[in-house]
């Protein structure tokens, strides 16, 4: 593709990759595939200290350019590292920082780790070495996924165990988002081409039985934004997303149902480059939406089904995207699935199955860009 050089409409953090922006409809993922048996059984039971060092063996190496060599077969422009050093996207704090246990209930159910003793930060920098891995090793751009600091509040922290160290949810978030943030000052440095803050939670008010459950569901929307900037700020060498989703409970399907329309607002105020959205399950509301999105933000439209063993065809991804172009800028559009693959290690799949939706999204992005050239 001949480099134009960057489009002056997206330099929101004037870190919007010239190499992302020059790739036509980019097919990527969101982060995770599902991990296989030998990598499962390479983890302890939970994570931690033990946890982020056996992720760091080179068996482990081994395995994750194989992750990285599935995606690049299927014919990617955007690879990661299938996130198959952590036990699920949330728990990587738990790598980087002592101060978590296990939770074993199972009434309420939570998140498997809790928060229990003051976080004393380990592993410094620990996301930034997966992503200097990752870099070497492939010669296609780049993501690396960060849990929002909100989102770790609302799973990790729990007043009947976590009280004693942080005595409050919103105590806890504020010091997690400094940990993040030194993460983040880190990755920027790396070469990686995108660095995702991932955000279910606050999709999940878009649902309003969800919604309604919070006393201020308005103040829930705002701290999540709010935590997410702070986090960001300095962070200004680095491409950013912010994905948004409903939630991956596997075959089990979603967690939440309702459009974007109740947090896009929300949305619109996290200074990020770019949205990783889901439009391509049916509760995920009407694609307009983006008409709402500033014009300068980049979108990465969901556009393959990921929980499902329903095999998306080529077509069906095509006319998912060009019923985005009526309500947006084709160049503003890159491919993904709606989420992960396998958001944390119990998430069961065969590989082969993203494989193959992949493979399609890639020839999906091909066919777009003949049809929609710059």
């Amino acid at each position: 593709m001949v480099d134009r050089g960057p489009d002056p409409r997206y330099s929101l953090c004037m870190a919007v990759s010239e190499r992302f922006t020059n790739t036509r409809f980019a097919a990527g993922v969101v982060g995770s595939l599902p991990r296989p048996l030998m990598v499962r059984e390479m983890l302890p039971e939970l994570p931690g200290p033990a946890s982020a060092a056996a992720a760091r063996s080179p068996q482990m190496d081994a395995a994750v350019r194989y992750a990285i060599a599935v995606q690049e077969q299927a014919g990617l422009d955007l690879v990661s590292d299938g996130e198959w050093r952590r036990h699920a996207y949330t728990h990587v704090i738990a790598d980087i920082a002592t101060g978590f246990t296990g939770d074993a209930r199972t009434e309420p159910h939570r998140w498997g780790i809790s928060v229990t003793e003051p976080m004393e930060v380990v592993n410094p920098g620990l996301i930034a070495a997966e992503a200097r891995f990752l870099v070497d090793a492939t010669d296609r751009m780049t993501k690396v996924c960060v849990p929002s600091p909100y989102l770790l509040g609302v799973r990790l922290w729990e007043r009947e165990v976590s009280s004693r160290a942080y005595p409050t949810r919103d105590r806890f978030i504020e010091e997690v988002a400094v940990i993040l943030r030194q993460e983040l000052l880190a990755l920027q440095e790396t070469g990686v081409t995108i660095v995702q803050i991932d955000e279910p939670h606050l999709c999940v008010l878009v649902d309003p039985s969800y919604r309604d459950s919070f006393e201020d569901a308005r103040y829930e929307m705002d701290l999540a934004a709010d935590m997410i900037n702070g986090m960001l700020a300095g962070v200004d060498r680095v491409q950013t997303a912010l994905h948004l989703c409903r939630r991956n409970y596997g075959r089990r399907g979603w967690g939440a149902e309702g459009g974007y329309d109740p947090i896009v607002e929300t949305m619109c105020k996290i200074d990020v480059d770019q949205y990783v959205m889901e439009f391509s399950i049916p509760v995920a509301g009407d694609v307009s939406i983006l008409r709402r999105l500033p014009e300068d933000r980049l979108i990465g439209l969901g556009a393959v089904e990921c929980r499902f063993e329903k095999i998306d065809a080529t077509e069906e991804i095509v006319a998912r995207v060009e019923e985005a172009i009526e309500h947006v800028d084709p160049g503003r559009l890159s491919l993904n699935p709606d989420c992960g693959f396998a958001p944390g290690v119990a998430i069961d799949m065969p590989l082969e199955e993203p494989y193959l939706k992949l493979k399609n999204e890639a020839e999906a992005a091909s066919r777009l860009r003949d049809r929609h050239p710059a």
